[in-house]
């Protein structure tokens, strides 16, 4: 008998052993990582979190969303969406009034207007109005309203813009001052459509001081992008240039492709087949610890027992799994250093010299790591020129596409 009285006593502790999350804090660290940069330690975070089997729906749609905003701090949208989406299943089980579901339609609405989606970040906004959402976080609301005044610039009403435009900032600079360069940069836009560059440049200079003093690269970078693209659409190519020179530097600092490399390194092992399991794994445990509580002992015994040493297992395979990433990470990590030595594409085949001048620019920059978009950016041509040219160039040099490319560059 009290063989059986002790296993009732550690069941009992094995779930009042269960630790809460305080979502609060989880947030304001994710939220703090992203701006400073640190993307990848966010997404290690919430991966690891998202192993436990002790997680309630709230706590599981609240890391989806993070991971979520976490993936449209560096832009990629479609995992960002995916994640998105994974949140809304989960937040539809929760209670009418939790605050989830409100953040995740902000959260969709912001995505589709930061992928240039403009129809349906209106139709997301539309929703959230329909809502009458009481929201808690101004910050969303200066956010929405710069979306706003963004969409109302394209309508041609400036006015109505700068109106909404004033209301953001002076809302951020309650709020959130390291926030004020988002604001700033879209008024930097509507002072160039009145041609009033001095004010633009104005503005510039303040948002770079309000970056410098949060030391938030990723703004800075936004800025300074924009400033680059306002002085080319008014003819200031002189300055563009200067600022194109400066806007590289800051690109290569902040080696925001090889981040989101190695973050769906980390996604490609982030528990797949632990997940079609977990949801049956939490409903057992929970079982159990009812059969615990009412005092059927001996059933919750056995299979208690049973999942603890299989939690074992499952613990021991998950740090082998951990290792496994962390050895992708750095030797995917070494790859991307090699790729950044500029090494010279003449020797990746004898070909080469068959190339225009012109391919044979545009190929270097594919070497230094450029997209295609920052490729067509410094030669001055459309996109769809710049996959003309590349199509070709991979003709002539017998290359399948631009892993190919990038594997016979390392392989020199």
């Amino acid at each position: 008998m009290a063989r059986y009285l002790l296993l009732l006593l550690l069941i009992c502790a094995n779930f009042l052993l269960a630790k809460d999350i305080n979502l609060d804090l989880l947030e304001k660290e994710i939220f703090q990582n992203n701006r400073a940069g640190k993307y990848e330690v966010s997404q290690q975070k919430l991966s690891e979190l998202l192993l436990r089997k002790d997680l309630s729906k709230e706590e599981e749609g609240q890391i989806l969303y993070l991971m979520a905003n976490t993936y449209r701090s560096v832009n990629d949208f479609m995992m960002s969406i995916d994640y998105l989406k994974k949140s809304e299943v989960v937040a539809d089980g929760l209670p009418n009034g939790n605050l989830l579901k409100m953040r995740i339609d902000y959260e969709f609405a912001f995505i589709y207007f930061d992928n240039k989606d403009y129809d349906k970040s209106r139709v997301a906004m539309e929703h959230l109005a329909s809502q009458n959402y009481k929201n808690p976080f101004p910050e969303d609301q200066a956010f929405i309203l710069i979306q706003e005044g963004y969409l109302l610039i394209r309508d041609q009403k400036l006015k109505q813009a700068e109106k909404k435009y004033q209301e953001a900032l002076s809302i951020m600079r309650d709020v959130d001052y390291c926030n004020l360069p988002i604001v700033m940069v879209k008024m930097m836009e509507l002072y160039s459509y009145d041609k009033q560059i001095s004010k633009v440049e104005d503005t510039f200079q303040e948002t770079l001081k309000i970056t410098d003093s949060c030391n938030i690269l990723k703004y800075r970078i936004f800025a300074t992008a924009e400033m680059e693209r306002l002085y080319k659409q008014n003819g200031m190519f002189d300055k563009a240039n200067v600022l194109g020179l400066r806007l590289d530097s800051l690109r290569r600092l902040e080696r925001l492709d090889g981040k989101i490399s190695e973050m769906h390194v980390m996604d490609r092992k982030f528990l797949e087949k632990d997940q079609s399991n977990q949801t049956e794994t939490f409903f057992w445990e929970k079982i159990f610890g009812m059969f615990s509580l009412v005092g059927i002992g001996f059933v919750a015994t056995f299979y208690i027992v049973k999942s603890r040493r299989n939690f074992r297992k499952d613990k021991l395979k998950m740090e082998e799994e951990i290792e496994a990433m962390r050895l992708d990470l750095r030797s995917y990590s070494q790859l991307n250093h090699s790729n950044e030595r500029f090494v010279n594409p003449q020797n990746i085949s004898e070909n080469f010299e068959k190339l225009t001048e012109r391919q044979k620019d545009l190929l270097r920059l594919m070497a230094d790591g450029f997209s295609n978009k920052e490729i067509a950016d410094k030669l001055f041509i459309s996109e769809s020129t710049v996959k003309y040219h590349i199509k070709n160039i991979y003709s002539i040099l017998e290359l399948k596409d631009r892993k190919d490319f990038f594997r016979k560059l390392s392989q020199n």
